[in-house]
């Protein structure tokens, strides 16, 4: 079965046009295993942050080296994806996912036998290679299959594999590393993509809509290059807000594990807990958000979340909360920032023609992943660790992050108008 297209379907709806069709089976059956599949992808890239202190340990890695671990994935699959646009319209995106996703997780495999800092970054910069493409190939699918009137919904969804890493898998693998060592969260991981793989292989059905389409056959085979899409200013602008979206986001992200256990004290048995509480208001932030924007397009929503984000942030990261109000701030700043990221994912799927989504998609995963590469290496130069273990430099991180977060509703509300006149 070849899922078809229509550029039709991709322009953003006007709020008159808002009434909501049921969902078909085979749209929800593709929206699932893209969901697993992304939630393998995310696994392998956010374990990293939260294991940072077990590894670091082990290999002797000092804790404010951790944000260029982290950093190294991203910029990778910069590098992968940026690669892969020119041909990523070009092949039934089904087979595609399938080799990039084999391909990260036989990574993940090498990467739990590192021995020191440089070979696990060695290993990290290779999976990045895999999981960047298989990252974008996937959101160009949904794109693909979900029409306009439902993308928020679907976004949603799929992003929401992000909170179930968090509420789930994170824990998951805290509790492996603790009593297995840091490299048996490596090695599930690398099992988890490989089965995923299987249920793809078996289960997902070939998307060629943008193939078979006589009108987009042609403008696919011949592919899409990245000048082609730095070309089109509403292009450049949903680049542009993905870029400020994932810088702002990594500044913190790398580092807020080093920061709850050795600026805030909070126990190291009670990290895998926070991460569930974290993960389960981001999975339910990103579900409300999607919808809303649906119905009510996703200006307001974008605001509101990015305005709520930096309020939260600036009295967590700065004001060194109680441990009672730990639970508290650190799962207020995930819901918020998971939900933000809903509204700027759904608004830029409508920017790509059909002919163009997969090269689209991974431009856009290119810059998203060199913005996080961007954000981790910028907050590790701002921060620096005390014999201690905790973190100086907090009130400079955050004055950038706040910078970042009020520029993002600027952006939204331009890029949104800018489609609304298409």
């Amino acid at each position: 079965m070849s899922t078809p297209s229509s550029h039709s379907e991709n322009r953003q709806p006007a709020a008159s046009d808002r009434v909501i069709p049921p969902v078909t089976t085979h749209e929800r059956l593709v929206v699932a295993l893209v969901t697993l599949l992304q939630f393998a992808v995310i696994m392998g890239f956010t374990m990293v942050m939260a294991l940072g202190p077990d590894f670091a340990t082990s290999l002797g890695i000092p804790l404010d080296h951790l944000g260029y671990i982290v950093g190294s994935y991203p910029l990778a699959a910069a590098v992968g994806t940026l690669l892969w646009t020119r041909h990523a319209d070009r092949f039934d995106r089904r087979w595609a996912v399938l080799g990039f996703l084999f391909g990260a997780a036989l990574c993940h495999l090498i990467a739990s036998f590192a021995t020191d800092f440089e070979t696990l970054l060695a290993a990290r910069m290779l999976g990045g290679l895999f999981g960047g493409p298989a990252a974008a190939t996937a959101l160009a699918i949904v794109i693909d299959v979900v029409p306009g009137v439902r993308r928020g919904r679907a976004m949603g969804l799929v992003m929401g594999a992000f909170s179930v890493a968090s509420v789930l898998g994170l824990p998951f693998a805290l509790w492996l590393s603790q009593g297995f060592g840091w490299q048996a969260p490596f090695r599930a991981v690398a099992l988890l993509a490989l089965l995923v793989c299987g249920l793809l292989a078996w289960i997902l059905p070939p998307i060629r809509g943008h193939l078979d389409n006589p009108e987009t056959r042609l403008r696919s085979r011949k592919g899409t290059t990245i000048l082609n899409i730095l070309a089109q200013p509403d292009h450049r602008l949903g680049l542009a807000l993905i870029a400020t979206a994932m810088f702002s986001n990594f500044l913190v992200i790398p580092n807020l594990a080093s920061y709850l256990l050795f600026n805030l004290g909070l126990p190291r048995e009670d990290l895998g807990g926070l991460y569930m509480i974290g993960g389960g208001l981001s999975l339910v932030g990103m579900q409300l958000t999607g919808r809303l924007c649906d119905r009510y397009g996703c200006v307001w929503p974008g605001t509101i979340t990015c305005l709520m984000t930096a309020l939260v942030g600036w009295a967590f990261l700065l004001h060194s909360p109680g441990p009672s109000l730990i639970w508290i701030g650190f799962g207020a700043y995930m819901l918020f920032s998971s939900a933000r990221r809903v509204t700027q994912n759904t608004l830029n799927s409508f920017i790509p023609a059909d002919h163009e989504r997969a090269a689209f998609t991974s431009t856009q995963s290119a810059v998203q992943h060199l913005s996080s590469a961007a954000g981790s290496y910028v907050g590790a130069g701002l921060l620096v660790s005390t014999p201690s273990g905790a973190l100086e430099g907090m009130p400079l991180l955050v004055a950038v992050l706040m910078i970042a977060l009020v520029i993002q509703p600027l952006q939204i509300l331009w890029l949104s108008r800018r489609l609304a006149r298409r």
